[in-house]
């Protein structure tokens, strides 16, 4: 009976352990995707400060808007002529690949 009893605690031992081990890597795992997640947190407010910082001021906005259609929509000004470079062995890239390619 004694034999059975230390078995019996010895089992429950093990499975103790194990399940403090099982939710310790459990918790790492969750805090390094909540560090991650603050992290990104962080780079949109700073996105964020940024972007109202721009609207704020009327001048600032105006060239807020400039630089987005620019550089996310490709707009060029009526006197302007836009060149693109590709690396040779490239295949220049349709303005359908691009708004694929940013989502």
């Amino acid at each position: 009976m004694h034999f059975l009893a230390s078995i019996a605690i010895l089992l429950f031992a093990g499975f103790a352990v194990f399940a403090v081990v099982r939710d310790q890597i459990s918790i790492r795992e969750n805090m390094q995707k909540y560090d991650e997640l603050v992290s990104k947190t962080n780079e949109v407010n700073e996105d964020n400060e940024q972007i109202n910082a721009y609207l704020e001021d009327p001048e600032k906005r105006k060239e807020y808007i400039e630089n987005q259609a620019r550089n996310k929509l490709d707009y060029a000004n009526p006197d302007e002529t836009i060149y693109y470079v590709i690396p040779a062995g490239q295949q220049p890239q349709t303005s359908e690949d691009n708004s694929t390619a940013s989502e």
